[in-house]
Order: C-alpha cells, then sequence, then structure tokens
C-alpha cells in the first residue's frame, strides 16, 4: 500500500500534464505528495525521510514553478534531489565512515563492510548518473518527452538498478551459504 502511495502522486502528475499542462501538473503534484505524506502518516503512523524530503522539494520546486510560471524549477528538482542524495551517500562514507545504504538494508540483510561500501558507492554513482541523464533530457528533448522520462524512463531505471542489486546481493548471500 505504501508503493502506491509513493507513485501515486507521478502519475497523477502524468495524467494532469497530458490534459492540461505542466503548471496545473504541478498543483496536482503538490497537492497529491502533500495527501500522500498525509496518509502515510494516519496509516502507518509514520512517513519515512526520503518522503519527507520528496515533499518538502515538490513543495518548494512545484511553488517555484507556479509563482514564475517557469517550468525549469520542476524539471530541475529531480536533478537536485538526486544530486543531494548522491553527495550524501559519497559524504557519509568518505568523510564519516558511515555507510547510509548499510544504514537503510543492513536491518534486513548481513553483508560484509566491503559489499556495503561497494553498494554505497554504486548507489552514489547511480544517483549521479540520474541527474546527469536528467540534466541531458532537460536540454535536449521536448518538454513532453521530459515529463514522459521523469514519470516512466526514471522510475523504470530505478526498478531496473533495484532489481539488479537484488539479485547481487542474493548472489553474494548464496555464495556465504554455501
Amino acid at each position: 500500500m505504501k508503493h502506491l502511495l509513493n507513485i501515486t502522486p507521478i502519475l497523477a502528475f502524468f495524467i494532469a500534464y497530458k490534459f492540461y499542462n505542466i503548471f496545473y501538473a504541478s498543483i496536482v503534484l503538490i497537492i497529491t505528495t502533500v495527501l500522500s505524506c498525509i496518509l502515510m502518516q494516519i496509516m502507518f503512523n509514520k512517513v519515512e525521510r526520503i518522503d519527507y524530503i520528496n515533499c518538502i522539494s515538490v513543495l518548494f520546486f512545484g511553488s517555484l514553478t507556479l509563482l514564475f510560471h517557469n517550468s525549469a524549477y520542476i524539471k530541475w528538482k529531480v536533478t537536485i534531489v538526486y544530486l543531494i542524495l548522491s553527495l550524501v551517500l559519497f559524504i557519509n562514507q568518505i568523510c564519516f565512515k558511515k555507510l547510509l545504504i548499510q544504514k537503510w538494508l543492513g536491518k534486513k540483510i548481513k553483508l560484509t563492510n566491503s559489499t556495503w561500501n561497494k553498494l554505497n558507492i554504486i548507489w552514489s554513482v547511480f544517483f549521479l548518473s540520474c541527474a546527469g541523464i536528467n540534466v541531458y533530457v532537460i536540454h535536449y528533448l521536448s518538454e513532453n518527452a521530459w515529463v514522459f522520462f521523469k514519470v516512466f524512463g526514471l522510475t523504470s531505471i530505478t526498478l531496473c538498478f533495484m532489481l539488479l542489486n537484488g539479485i547481487y546481493i542474493s548472489l553474494l548471500l548464496s555464495k556465504k551459504n554455501k
């Protein structure tokens, strides 16, 4: 159910964009993102930190988009959030010797520190790559292409990346258990 609440705002954004424009879609995104966080709190008594970050960034960049009537703000939200995620993972690993990927997944999965280091770097590079791809799409493709990429491209890339990570972890765990 939580996953459905997470994808509802982006799907609502896409539908509003297809029927109206990016400014109405931004309004829909803001409203559905806030409602999604409220429903998570009501249903699960907890909103994850990443969901709060997303909600705040949608409110901020969506409001700028509407205030200045400029779609660049909502387009750059993706890039900035991915850059922040990449930097947070990388800086915590290098400067503070904290592996946030291990913190997020370590309760469910037991891996070596070396593997957690690799996964943390891989995720940091993944987020950085997504940010770079988004910049490319913003500058070289149409707004319509960007919306489609944002909704279906980044979502598909992320799901495939998570699946590959799951396969990698499963292979490591199966080798460990032999």
